[in-house]
Order: structure tokens, then sequence, then C-alpha cells
């Protein structure tokens, strides 16, 4: 059997603006997966066709 070969991936960021990011993330995941687990227990009648703030 041949050794399976390593993927090398380079990637340039700025971690300031990365590190900033990943926290707003973090700060609002709790909101985030509450409003996805309202959507989830909709039946498929109260399904709204147009999401608030989406103007």
């Amino acid at each position: 059997m041949a050794k399976a070969k390593g993927i090398t991936v380079s990637l340039d960021m700025d971690t300031d603006k990365m590190q900033l990011k990943l926290r707003t993330i973090a700060k609002h995941g709790g909101a985030f997966a509450d409003e996805l687990d309202a959507i989830d227990s909709m039946n498929d009648e109260e399904v709204p066709t147009h999401l608030e703030g989406s103007d």
C-alpha cells in the first residue's frame, strides 16, 4: 500500500481582524444557536416567507 502524502496549505491573514471576527461570532453564538433552534422547531405553516431585518 502506498504511503499517503500530506497536504500543505499556506494562509496569510490579518490575525488581529480575524481575532475580532472570531470574538464577535463567539459573543453572539448563543443567540444564533437559539434562533436556529426556533426555526427548527417551527411547523411548516409557521415558517415566514420574509425574515425580520432582511429588507
